[in-house]
Protein backbone atom coordinates (compact mmCIF):
# COMPACT_ATOMS: atom_id res chain seq x y z
CA UNK A 1 0.00 0.00 0.00
CA UNK A 2 0.74 3.46 -0.85
CA UNK A 3 -0.12 6.46 0.93
CA UNK A 4 -0.75 10.21 -0.10
CA UNK A 5 -0.20 12.48 2.75
CA UNK A 6 -1.68 15.83 3.04
CA UNK A 7 -2.79 16.28 -0.40
CA UNK A 8 -5.90 18.35 -1.45
CA UNK A 9 -8.26 16.10 -2.82
CA UNK A 10 -11.02 16.47 -4.99
CA UNK A 11 -13.08 13.40 -5.56
CA UNK A 12 -15.50 14.35 -8.83
CA UNK A 13 -17.86 16.96 -7.60
CA UNK A 14 -15.88 18.95 -5.17
CA UNK A 15 -13.01 19.51 -2.96
CA UNK A 16 -12.31 18.02 0.53
CA UNK A 17 -12.59 20.37 3.29
CA UNK A 18 -8.67 20.62 4.31
CA UNK A 19 -5.94 18.58 3.51
CA UNK A 20 -6.17 14.69 3.62
CA UNK A 21 -4.38 11.45 3.49
CA UNK A 22 -5.12 8.81 0.63
CA UNK A 23 -4.41 5.20 1.02
CA UNK A 24 -3.93 3.44 -2.04
CA UNK A 25 -3.90 -0.10 -2.69
CA UNK A 26 -3.48 -1.91 -6.04
CA UNK A 27 -4.60 1.31 -7.83
CA UNK A 28 -7.49 2.54 -5.65
CA UNK A 29 -8.30 4.21 -3.01
CA UNK A 30 -9.55 2.51 -0.27
CA UNK A 31 -9.22 5.18 2.22
CA UNK A 32 -9.86 8.61 2.70
CA UNK A 33 -9.13 10.97 5.83
CA UNK A 34 -7.71 13.40 7.25
CA UNK A 35 -5.43 11.29 8.91
CA UNK A 36 -4.50 8.01 8.11
CA UNK A 37 -1.97 6.17 10.82
CA UNK A 38 -0.69 3.12 8.28
CA UNK A 39 2.72 1.30 7.22
CA UNK A 40 3.21 2.42 3.47
CA UNK A 41 5.59 1.02 0.74
CA UNK A 42 5.45 4.19 -0.62
CA UNK A 43 4.59 8.01 0.70
CA UNK A 44 4.09 11.58 -1.20
CA UNK A 45 4.00 14.75 0.30
CA UNK A 46 1.15 17.05 -0.53
CA UNK A 47 -0.04 17.49 -4.25
CA UNK A 48 -3.44 17.40 -5.63
CA UNK A 49 -5.55 13.92 -5.62
CA UNK A 50 -8.21 14.09 -8.46
CA UNK A 51 -9.65 10.73 -10.69
CA UNK A 52 -8.75 10.43 -13.89
CA UNK A 53 -9.81 13.35 -16.49
CA UNK A 54 -11.95 12.27 -19.33
CA UNK A 55 -11.07 14.37 -22.94
CA UNK A 56 -14.85 14.76 -24.42
CA UNK A 57 -13.10 15.69 -28.04
CA UNK A 58 -10.14 14.32 -29.34
CA UNK A 59 -8.69 12.98 -32.47
CA UNK A 60 -6.67 9.97 -31.96
CA UNK A 61 -5.52 9.87 -35.58
CA UNK A 62 -3.35 12.38 -34.03
CA UNK A 63 -2.38 11.29 -31.55
CA UNK A 64 -0.79 8.44 -28.73
CA UNK A 65 -2.89 6.59 -26.74
CA UNK A 66 -0.43 5.87 -24.60
CA UNK A 67 1.03 9.17 -24.44
CA UNK A 68 -2.47 10.63 -23.49
CA UNK A 69 -2.94 7.91 -20.58
CA UNK A 70 0.61 8.90 -19.31
CA UNK A 71 -0.69 12.11 -19.11
CA UNK A 72 -3.44 11.68 -16.62
CA UNK A 73 -6.29 11.11 -19.36
CA UNK A 74 -7.45 7.60 -18.31
CA UNK A 75 -10.65 7.98 -21.04
CA UNK A 76 -11.89 9.91 -24.40
CA UNK A 77 -14.46 10.33 -26.98
CA UNK A 78 -12.65 10.49 -30.78
CA UNK A 79 -15.09 12.85 -32.12
CA UNK A 80 -13.49 12.11 -35.89
CA UNK A 81 -11.39 9.30 -36.93
CA UNK A 82 -11.29 7.02 -39.93
CA UNK A 83 -13.70 3.58 -38.49
CA UNK A 84 -10.17 1.52 -38.48
CA UNK A 85 -8.94 3.88 -36.21
CA UNK A 86 -12.08 5.30 -34.55
CA UNK A 87 -13.31 1.31 -33.37
CA UNK A 88 -10.12 -0.42 -33.24
CA UNK A 89 -7.81 -0.94 -30.04
CA UNK A 90 -6.82 1.59 -27.78
CA UNK A 91 -5.86 0.00 -24.74
CA UNK A 92 -5.72 0.60 -21.87
CA UNK A 93 -6.90 4.03 -23.13
CA UNK A 94 -10.89 3.57 -22.70
CA UNK A 95 -12.20 5.35 -25.58
CA UNK A 96 -15.68 6.10 -27.10
CA UNK A 97 -15.80 7.10 -31.03
CA UNK A 98 -17.92 8.36 -33.16
CA UNK A 99 -16.17 7.31 -35.91
CA UNK A 100 -16.12 9.40 -39.50
CA UNK A 101 -17.88 12.83 -39.34
CA UNK A 102 -21.07 12.64 -41.06
CA UNK A 103 -21.39 15.24 -44.00
CA UNK A 104 -22.45 16.52 -47.28
CA UNK A 105 -20.72 15.10 -50.42
CA UNK A 106 -17.18 17.34 -50.56
CA UNK A 107 -18.37 18.73 -47.20
CA UNK A 108 -16.17 19.59 -44.31
CA UNK A 109 -13.78 18.33 -43.32
CA UNK A 110 -13.22 16.24 -46.60
CA UNK A 111 -11.53 18.83 -48.80
CA UNK A 112 -8.96 19.54 -45.96
CA UNK A 113 -7.17 17.23 -42.62
CA UNK A 114 -10.45 14.69 -43.56
CA UNK A 115 -9.27 13.97 -46.81
CA UNK A 116 -8.79 10.45 -46.31
CA UNK A 117 -11.68 8.68 -44.35
CA UNK A 118 -12.22 10.92 -41.83
CA UNK A 119 -15.89 12.04 -43.43
CA UNK A 120 -18.78 9.85 -44.54
CA UNK A 121 -20.48 12.09 -46.88
CA UNK A 122 -24.19 11.80 -47.64
CA UNK A 123 -26.36 12.39 -51.08
CA UNK A 124 -29.69 11.12 -50.32
CA UNK A 125 -32.13 10.27 -47.13
CA UNK A 126 -30.78 6.59 -47.64
CA UNK A 127 -27.45 7.59 -46.85
CA UNK A 128 -28.29 9.22 -44.12
CA UNK A 129 -30.04 6.21 -42.90
CA UNK A 130 -27.44 3.75 -44.02
CA UNK A 131 -24.66 6.29 -42.34
CA UNK A 132 -26.45 6.15 -39.03
CA UNK A 133 -27.22 1.88 -39.23
CA UNK A 134 -23.35 1.33 -40.20
CA UNK A 135 -22.35 3.49 -37.31
CA UNK A 136 -24.34 1.65 -34.72
CA UNK A 137 -23.50 -1.45 -36.05
CA UNK A 138 -19.49 -0.92 -35.88
CA UNK A 139 -20.31 0.50 -32.11
CA UNK A 140 -20.13 4.09 -31.98
CA UNK A 141 -20.92 5.76 -28.63
CA UNK A 142 -21.88 8.71 -30.70
CA UNK A 143 -22.69 10.07 -34.28
CA UNK A 144 -21.12 13.62 -35.03
CA UNK A 145 -22.55 16.12 -37.91
CA UNK A 146 -20.39 18.78 -39.69
CA UNK A 147 -22.02 22.24 -40.08
CA UNK A 148 -19.68 24.29 -41.21
CA UNK A 149 -20.12 26.67 -43.95
CA UNK A 150 -16.52 27.32 -44.57
CA UNK A 151 -15.81 24.08 -45.05
CA UNK A 152 -17.30 23.12 -48.88
CA UNK A 153 -21.45 21.89 -49.21
CA UNK A 154 -23.84 21.60 -46.08
CA UNK A 155 -25.66 18.81 -45.15
CA UNK A 156 -29.28 19.43 -45.96
CA UNK A 157 -32.15 20.22 -42.85
CA UNK A 158 -33.76 16.84 -43.63
CA UNK A 159 -30.97 14.78 -44.13
CA UNK A 160 -29.93 16.09 -40.57
CA UNK A 161 -32.92 15.15 -39.37
CA UNK A 162 -33.08 11.92 -40.59
CA UNK A 163 -29.92 11.73 -38.84
CA UNK A 164 -30.68 12.60 -35.58
CA UNK A 165 -33.74 10.70 -35.41
CA UNK A 166 -32.15 7.69 -36.52
CA UNK A 167 -29.62 7.98 -34.33
CA UNK A 168 -31.41 9.14 -31.14
CA UNK A 169 -33.81 6.05 -32.68
CA UNK A 170 -30.53 3.86 -31.50
CA UNK A 171 -29.98 5.39 -28.10
CA UNK A 172 -27.08 7.82 -29.42
CA UNK A 173 -26.41 11.54 -28.96
CA UNK A 174 -25.96 13.43 -31.77
CA UNK A 175 -22.51 15.85 -32.09
CA UNK A 176 -22.64 18.83 -33.80
CA UNK A 177 -19.41 20.78 -35.30
CA UNK A 178 -20.99 24.37 -35.29
CA UNK A 179 -19.00 27.77 -34.44
CA UNK A 180 -21.14 30.23 -35.54
CA UNK A 181 -24.75 31.86 -34.29
CA UNK A 182 -25.71 30.50 -37.69
CA UNK A 183 -24.65 26.53 -37.73
CA UNK A 184 -25.77 26.68 -33.92
CA UNK A 185 -29.10 27.77 -35.13
CA UNK A 186 -29.25 24.96 -37.44
CA UNK A 187 -28.25 22.33 -35.39
CA UNK A 188 -30.40 23.25 -32.72
CA UNK A 189 -33.50 22.99 -35.77
CA UNK A 190 -32.42 19.52 -36.76
CA UNK A 191 -32.53 18.21 -32.67
CA UNK A 192 -28.99 18.21 -32.19
CA UNK A 193 -27.57 17.24 -28.43
CA UNK A 194 -24.24 18.40 -28.11
CA UNK A 195 -22.22 21.15 -29.35
CA UNK A 196 -18.62 19.61 -29.97
CA UNK A 197 -17.04 23.54 -29.70
CA UNK A 198 -17.85 26.15 -27.75
CA UNK A 199 -18.86 28.46 -30.23
CA UNK A 200 -16.70 30.90 -31.61
CA UNK A 201 -18.54 33.61 -32.60
CA UNK A 202 -20.65 35.33 -30.38
CA UNK A 203 -24.28 34.07 -29.80
CA UNK A 204 -27.28 36.51 -28.96
CA UNK A 205 -28.51 36.31 -25.51
CA UNK A 206 -31.72 34.22 -27.05
CA UNK A 207 -29.77 31.91 -28.98
CA UNK A 208 -28.10 31.10 -25.46
CA UNK A 209 -30.86 30.86 -23.26
CA UNK A 210 -33.05 28.52 -26.41
CA UNK A 211 -29.31 25.99 -26.04
CA UNK A 212 -30.21 25.79 -22.37
CA UNK A 213 -33.81 25.35 -22.23
CA UNK A 214 -33.39 22.26 -25.34
CA UNK A 215 -30.44 21.08 -22.73
CA UNK A 216 -28.28 21.05 -25.15
CA UNK A 217 -24.86 20.24 -23.84
CA UNK A 218 -21.09 22.33 -25.10
CA UNK A 219 -17.98 20.49 -25.15
CA UNK A 220 -15.28 23.52 -24.46
CA UNK A 221 -12.36 23.28 -26.51
CA UNK A 222 -11.25 26.77 -26.43
CA UNK A 223 -7.39 26.31 -27.00
CA UNK A 224 -7.76 24.66 -29.91
CA UNK A 225 -9.25 28.21 -31.17
CA UNK A 226 -6.63 30.36 -29.75
CA UNK A 227 -9.56 31.15 -26.50
CA UNK A 228 -10.73 33.71 -28.62
CA UNK A 229 -12.85 36.23 -26.54
CA UNK A 230 -16.00 35.50 -28.09
CA UNK A 231 -16.03 32.06 -27.53
CA UNK A 232 -14.65 32.96 -23.41
CA UNK A 233 -17.76 34.69 -23.74
CA UNK A 234 -19.94 32.47 -25.12
CA UNK A 235 -18.50 29.97 -22.57
CA UNK A 236 -19.74 32.43 -19.84
CA UNK A 237 -22.78 32.59 -21.05
CA UNK A 238 -23.55 29.08 -20.69
CA UNK A 239 -22.48 28.47 -17.50
CA UNK A 240 -24.89 31.32 -16.80
CA UNK A 241 -27.80 30.05 -18.66
CA UNK A 242 -27.29 26.76 -16.46
CA UNK A 243 -25.88 24.52 -20.19
CA UNK A 244 -24.38 21.25 -19.02
CA UNK A 245 -20.46 22.01 -19.91
CA UNK A 246 -17.69 19.46 -20.49
CA UNK A 247 -14.48 19.03 -20.81
CA UNK A 248 -12.66 18.68 -24.29
CA UNK A 249 -9.15 19.45 -25.80
CA UNK A 250 -9.80 18.79 -30.03
CA UNK A 251 -6.72 16.83 -29.48
CA UNK A 252 -5.08 16.69 -32.96
CA UNK A 253 -5.84 20.43 -33.58
CA UNK A 254 -3.18 22.46 -33.67
CA UNK A 255 -0.24 22.68 -30.51
CA UNK A 256 -2.87 20.49 -28.24
CA UNK A 257 -0.66 18.14 -26.11
CA UNK A 258 -2.03 14.84 -25.17
CA UNK A 259 -3.46 14.54 -21.71
CA UNK A 260 -4.71 16.88 -19.42
CA UNK A 261 -4.75 20.26 -20.67
CA UNK A 262 -3.81 22.41 -17.77
CA UNK A 263 -4.79 26.02 -20.18
CA UNK A 264 -7.89 24.17 -20.93
CA UNK A 265 -8.65 23.74 -17.44
CA UNK A 266 -8.09 27.20 -16.44
CA UNK A 267 -10.65 29.31 -19.24
CA UNK A 268 -13.10 26.53 -17.55
CA UNK A 269 -12.93 27.44 -14.49
CA UNK A 270 -12.95 30.98 -15.65
CA UNK A 271 -16.26 30.75 -17.25
CA UNK A 272 -17.96 28.74 -14.85
CA UNK A 273 -16.33 30.22 -12.13
CA UNK A 274 -14.41 28.03 -9.72
CA UNK A 275 -11.30 25.28 -10.09
CA UNK A 276 -13.95 22.73 -8.33
CA UNK A 277 -16.29 23.34 -11.53
CA UNK A 278 -13.81 22.82 -14.02
CA UNK A 279 -12.42 19.82 -12.60
CA UNK A 280 -15.94 18.61 -12.13
CA UNK A 281 -16.38 18.98 -16.50
CA UNK A 282 -13.08 16.84 -16.86
CA UNK A 283 -13.98 13.92 -14.60
CA UNK A 284 -17.20 13.35 -13.43
CA UNK A 285 -19.22 15.68 -16.10
CA UNK A 286 -16.96 14.29 -19.20
CA UNK A 287 -17.50 10.83 -17.78
CA UNK A 288 -21.25 10.96 -17.41
CA UNK A 289 -21.11 12.55 -21.38
CA UNK A 290 -19.94 10.04 -22.63
CA UNK A 291 -21.41 6.99 -20.83
CA UNK A 292 -18.80 6.04 -18.15
CA UNK A 293 -21.49 6.67 -15.19
CA UNK A 294 -18.57 8.72 -13.22
CA UNK A 295 -14.91 8.88 -13.40
CA UNK A 296 -14.24 7.55 -10.08
CA UNK A 297 -15.20 4.07 -10.57
CA UNK A 298 -17.88 2.13 -13.07
CA UNK A 299 -16.86 1.51 -16.42
CA UNK A 300 -13.47 3.13 -15.85
CA UNK A 301 -12.21 0.95 -13.32
CA UNK A 302 -9.18 3.40 -12.82
CA UNK A 303 -8.37 6.30 -10.62
CA UNK A 304 -5.15 7.95 -11.33
CA UNK A 305 -3.50 10.55 -9.12
CA UNK A 306 -1.04 12.92 -10.54
CA UNK A 307 0.74 16.16 -8.20
CA UNK A 308 0.86 19.33 -9.72
CA UNK A 309 1.17 22.73 -8.38
CA UNK A 310 -2.79 23.74 -9.81
CA UNK A 311 -4.72 23.23 -12.59
CA UNK A 312 -3.50 26.42 -14.47
CA UNK A 313 0.41 25.47 -13.98
CA UNK A 314 0.40 21.67 -14.64
CA UNK A 315 4.13 20.27 -13.97
CA UNK A 316 3.26 17.07 -15.14
CA UNK A 317 2.99 13.44 -13.33
CA UNK A 318 5.15 13.06 -9.91
CA UNK A 319 3.59 9.42 -9.04
CA UNK A 320 0.50 7.05 -11.06
CA UNK A 321 -0.95 4.51 -9.69
CA UNK A 322 -3.20 2.54 -11.80
CA UNK A 323 -5.62 -0.67 -12.03
CA UNK A 324 -7.01 -0.99 -15.20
Amino acid sequence: MDLIAQARVFDGTRFLDGPHDVLVEDGRAVEVAPRIEASAGRRLEGGVVFPGFVDAHVHLAFSSAAEILARGVTAVLDLGAPANIAFGSHAPLLVRAAGPLLTAVSGYPTRSWGANGFGLEIASEDDARHAVALLVDRGAAAVKVAIEPAGGPLLADEFLRIIADASHASGLKVFAHALDARSVTTALSVGVDVLAHTPIEKLSDSLVAEIASRGVGVISTLRAFDARRAARRNLAAFADAGCALYYGTDLGNGDIRPGIDAGEIALLAEGLGSEAAALAAATTGAAGLIGLNGALGGETGVVRFEKYSGPADLAGPMEVWMNA
